[in-house]
Order: structure tokens, then C-alpha cells, then sequence
């Protein structure tokens, strides 16, 4: 039995306010497999910051920064 024949058989089962569920998941799959992603990772063509990212992965901005800010 094909993945589609078992999917057909289990359908036949529901009743109907859940085969309305079942449709409005599969019409779901179907747009996200259809559209592109809305947020696609950023590169240096798209966003002039995507090469500063993880520019400050090693350290923290904010260390010691009272004490710059206010002294001692």
C-alpha cells in the first residue's frame, strides 16, 4: 500500500469537520512547499550588515560599561 492509498483509507474514517481540518493542512503544505521563504538569510548582497554579523561573537559590548559611563 502507497503512502497516497493509506492517507485515502484513513480519510475515509474522519468525520466531516475533521476532513475540513485535513484540507486546510494539506492547501497549508501546499503553499509553503509552493512560496519561497519569506525571510531568506541575509548576504552581503541583500543587507550590508550580513558580513558584520558575528563580528562581536567573542566578548560583550556592554562589559565594563557603567564604568565607562559613570566612572567609579
Amino acid at each position: 500500500m502507497t503512502t497516497k492509498q493509506a492517507i485515502f483509507e484513513a480519510i475515509e474514517q474522519l468525520p466531516e469537520q475533521q476532513l475540513a481540518d485535513v484540507l486546510r493542512y494539506v492547501q497549508q503544505l501546499a503553499r509553503t512547499q509552493k512560496s519561497p521563504d519569506p525571510n531568506p538569510p541575509p548576504n552581503s548582497s541583500s543587507d550590508p550588515l550580513a558580513n558584520f554579523i558575528g563580528a562581536v561573537y567573542h566578548g560583550s559590548l556592554a562589559a565594563n560599561l557603567d564604568d565607562e559611563l559613570y566612572g567609579d
